[in-house]
């Protein structure tokens, strides 16, 4: 069976991103886990030199409080899945100790999760503050596709997902499995590349666009390519004009300057698109 990692803080988007996984799981007949993660010593700046922090204040009265709270927040979700008809969905429930990205990462990987659905935990919300987050941790190391969510929403309002592909790594493959999840989802595809105003590049995108329409004639997805100053203008220029109901973007390993244009990248997108954000990894 396939899970669904859902970190929570307890929050009101903790409740919404709850909700949108629940209905997830639904879909995929996945489980759900959700996940609380107690961080008792703020990370300290270290340049990147790990210190581990004693939790000296943990103890069992602070681990029933939590615990409670957990169950509670499981409870009221149980009383949704009833009313909504998604009873059939088996959740449990996780409390851990220790810092929230590492934490949710190491969960996800014990897990096998499918997916993890977060809002911007660790952020107070507030998608100007995602560079940094814990989400963005997650997003830029996770192995498994990322759901970040800026508010309250329900999947099945998601009906077209347009994915800006790169066309580099294993692109034929990372655009299947998109394209799978939207058939799993009942979502329509459309698969973006923007050029910058180069003859070249333009040209070589152009030859490869033509390929992937030859390809997948037969299947429920679009393709555009589009020539603009910049990836993220382009980005923000189709999303503005065609308001797709969710943005896909692939994650591939990179250098320390292609994660810096990535995480602006998503930065971006946060601040100007207000729409749920699938990543998902990529190989090459």
């Amino acid at each position: 069976m396939k899970t669904i990692l859902i970190p929570i803080d307890f929050s009101a988007l903790s409740q919404s991103t709850a909700h949108f996984g629940i209905e997830l799981a639904h879909c995929l007949h996945a489980r759900v886990v959700l996940l609380h993660v107690v961080q008792l010593a703020p990370p300290v700046p270290t340049f990147n030199i790990p210190i581990v922090a004693e939790l000296t204040t943990w103890n069992d009265s602070l681990h029933a409080q939590m615990a409670q709270a957990l169950q509670q927040f499981q409870h009221t979700l149980g009383e949704h899945q009833q009313q909504h008809g998604f009873g059939d969905v088996p959740v449990s429930s996780q409390l851990v100790v220790g810092q929230p990205a590492d934490s949710i990462l190491e969960v996800a990987l014990t897990e096998q999760a499918s997916f993890v659905v977060m809002g911007t935990v660790g952020a107070s919300n507030a998608w100007d503050k995602l560079l940094g987050s814990v989400t963005s941790v997650v997003v830029q190391r996770a192995t498994c596709p990322i759901w970040v969510l800026p508010n309250a929403v329900k999947l099945s309002m998601l009906h077209q997902f347009a994915y800006f592909a790169d066309l580099k790594g294993l692109e034929l493959t990372c655009i299947n499995k998109v394209m799978n999840i939207g058939e799993r989802l009942g979502a329509a595809l459309a698969v973006v590349h923007i050029s910058a105003s180069d003859d070249d590049e333009f040209m070589a995108a152009e030859t490869i666009i033509d390929a992937f329409e030859d390809q997948f004639a037969s299947e429920r997805i679009t393709f555009r390519h589009l020539s603009y100053e910049s990836v993220a203008d382009g980005i923000d220029a189709y999303v503005r004009s065609h308001w797709p109901d969710a943005v896909v973007l692939a994650h591939r390993d990179r250098g320390f300057v292609e994660k810096l244009f990535h995480a602006s990248l998503i930065r971006k997108l946060s601040l100007t698109t207000r729409r749920p954000l699938l990543v998902v990894p990529k190989k090459g």
